[in-house]
């Protein structure tokens, strides 16, 4: 556009000094009458280079004002260009910026979920390494029994013991279904150590059937039932590790103790795999029950 401009300024420039040039030097110019009588005196008639010079400079200027406007209206495409350059650009920022907070929307989301799948598998993990934990026990329990009976017998050194011999010698009580309970002393005796073992007895079929009858009354599942005693020792308060077969760490267990005609709840203080230490003010039969949740016995 300023190349244009520049050409058509040059070429009028040039017919303007050309009409000058021929003005001077009288071309196109005819001398009338120099009669001094003549009232008109002499009249200059313009030539016909002259005129066509006029309108090629009239045209010039003509295409500059065209060129003119057309610099302007295409200024102000070009300002209008500009204008929505700038729009688009906004909008694509804001686009950006909306992708970018989809994006750490769904980056925090999967982190959630990675974090929650984790906690989950760990505890499965702790699930599964306490039941191969208490596997591995009873596993023990069992070999040690057979490898220390394999060769006693009851009536004669080729008999091997009988399962309640067995459970009788290792102060136990079975269920009859291949569990058992057994107390292996270190009974804490009113808040200290000692080494009294208390002695376990199965229940009568009376207490049994109460005791069964008053699980299922709390909504409980009866796991054991054993009577104590401890000959020779008195307390006020025993704290007592009972092995109970079938038991894990995050089970429910409440005790109930048969006091007089009445099963009363004792204190449970912890529960692991395959052990209930219990807090005892007295001896009785003892009804160990898994329970949905802990509840207060009513009667």
């Amino acid at each position: 556009m300023k190349k244009i401009l520049a050409l058509a300024v040059a070429g009028t420039l040039m017919m303007t000094s050309s009409v000058c040039v021929f003005a001077t030097e009288g071309i196109g110019i005819t001398e009338g009458n120099t009669d001094t009588n003549t009232s008109g005196g002499s009249t200059a008639i313009p030539s016909r280079p002259t005129v066509d010079l006029q309108e090629q400079l009239n045209t010039a200027n003509q295409n500059i004002g065209r060129l003119e406007s057309e610099k302007e209206r295409q200024a102000e495409e070009i300002a209008n260009l500009k204008a929505e350059l700038q729009s688009q650009n906004a909008r694509n920022e804001s686009t950006i910026k909306t992708l970018q907070q989809q994006f750490e929307a769904f980056r925090q989301a999967q982190e959630k979920n990675y974090e929650t799948l984790s906690n989950e598998k760990n505890s499965l993990s702790k699930q599964l390494a306490n039941t191969q934990k208490s596997l591995n026990d009873a596993i023990t329990v069992r070999d040690k029994y057979q490898e220390k009976y394999k060769n006693a017998t009851k009536h004669g050194k080729n008999e091997a013991p009988s399962r309640a011999a067995q459970l009788s010698r290792n102060n136990a009580i079975g269920d009859g279904y291949g569990g058992y309970i057994a107390q292996g002393g270190h009974v804490q005796i009113n808040g200290g150590k000692s080494n009294v073992t208390f002695t376990l007895a199965a229940p009568t079929a009376g207490v049994l059937s109460s005791a069964s009858q008053y699980a299922n009354s709390v909504g409980g599942t009866l796991l054991h039932c054993v009577t104590t005693s401890s000959p020779g020792v008195s307390f006020k308060t025993a704290t007592v590790n009972f092995t109970v077969t079938g038991v894990y760490a995050n089970d429910t267990i409440a005790v109930y103790q048969l006091q007089g005609k009445n099963w009363v709840q004792v204190l449970v203080s912890s529960v692991t795999d395959n052990h209930v230490t219990v807090n005892l003010t007295q001896h009785g039969p003892l009804a160990f029950v898994r329970v949905a949740a802990v509840a207060t016995a009513t009667h």
